[in-house]
């Protein structure tokens, strides 16, 4: 069986500093008491999770130009890496899931 390559173990470690990092800005954002200051840091919290989204996106197009055992080998080792994600970058993961469903087009679900 294929097992994803070290380019994508590499790539995967990339997305879980930053989705730890997004974490980290989420939660700082919210401590600031001044209200203009929480909305700098939540913008860039928005960023950050648009750098993560289209890092995914990469990702899965690299995986989808490979053959369907190691596309399928892929999914299971991604399934297990999101799975073992500290609970911070699983909120952020979720938040990502979220505010991509709310700007996805009806027409093609």
């Amino acid at each position: 069986m294929s097992r994803p390559s070290p380019n994508h173990q590499q790539f995967l470690k990339r997305l879980r500093e930053e989705l730890m990092t997004a974490a980290t800005q989420h939660a700082v954002a919210w401590r600031f008491g001044n209200w203009t200051a929480r909305q700098r840091l939540l913008l860039v919290h928005e960023r950050l999770l648009r750098d993560v989204r289209r890092n995914l996106q990469r990702l899965n197009n690299m995986v989808a130009q490979e053959d369907l055992e190691y596309r399928q080998s892929f999914g299971s080792e991604f399934r297990r890496w999101s799975e073992s994600l500290p609970a911070p970058a699983k909120e952020q993961l979720q938040l990502l899931k979220t505010y991509t469903e709310v700007f996805s087009d009806p027409k093609t679900k």
